[in-house]
């Protein structure tokens, strides 16, 4: 085969790939379907999701950075510089309630934008499950995905963030359970979340490693929040597996 080819060829398969990769986003397959997978969002639209400004701090302090037990409002220096929102003809965006921060849907992607800081939560209640979902933002950036967040305040916060000032880093639980090493995520590219929570068991797999395998029975049921502490990030192909 020439070089020529060999370009030629290689070209076609990443366009092959790009092509399916679009094709496949935020859909469920055959399998996925059989299995009891849920998309949760739809890649178009908001249903199913609201934002959400950030809890007031506990009585007796600031809230903490990153979340948490007691999921407060970001303490000033740990919050990035936001992205404008796009306002992009044919977007879907958020409701913004009074203090919320701003949500939309562009090219298929949900992302946070502008500021202030604070959360998107599904409506929905989730009990035991397995999550799934991409993520993409850079290196530095501080977020989380909150699971069993009763009435959308507290829960379990898996960390994005590899420098949270306690210790819980990405793919810990903020107040719960650290990492026995840190976990690096791919820099503005995509990673993959999946976490299982079954009963008082919670696991968090990072990339296709476990960071966290724990027991813990604070809670037990509440909804899915998606944190925005003003660096942009983007998610993708949320969906949801419910267990027994």
């Amino acid at each position: 085969m020439t070089k020529k080819s060999v370009v030629f060829a290689a070209f076609m398969l990443l366009s092959w790939t790009t092509m399916l990769a679009a094709q496949t986003m935020n859909t469920l397959t055959a399998q996925e379907k059989a299995q009891g997978w849920q998309l949760i969002f739809d890649g178009k639209t908001m249903t199913g999701w609201h934002s959400q400004a950030p809890p007031p701090p506990r009585a007796g302090g600031a809230g903490r950075a990153g979340g948490g037990r007691g999921g407060g409002a970001p303490v000033p220096g740990q919050t990035g510089t936001p992205k404008p929102c796009t306002g992009a003809k044919g977007s879907a965006a958020a409701v913004v309630p009074a203090g919320g921060s701003q949500w939309e849907v562009v090219d298929g992607l949900l992302t946070a934008c502008g500021e202030p800081a604070g959360y998107l939560a599904t409506d929905a209640s989730y009990k035991n499950f397995v999550l799934s979902l991409d993520f993409r933002c850079s290196e530095d950036t501080n977020s989380g995905v909150y699971v069993r967040s009763p009435k959308g305040a507290g829960g379990y916060e898996v960390q994005i963030w590899k420098q949270q000032p306690a210790g819980y880093n990405t793919g810990g639980i903020v107040g719960t359970a650290k990492t026995s090493r840190d976990f690096s995520i791919k820099n503005n590219d995509w990673n993959h979340f999946q976490i299982t929570a079954e009963g008082d068991h919670i696991v968090v797999v990072l990339n296709g490693e476990t960071t966290l395998d724990i027991h813990d029975a604070a809670f037990s049921e509440g909804n899915i929040r998606l944190q925005y502490q003003m660096y942009p990030i983007a998610f993708r192909n949320v969906k949801i597996r419910p267990l027994p």
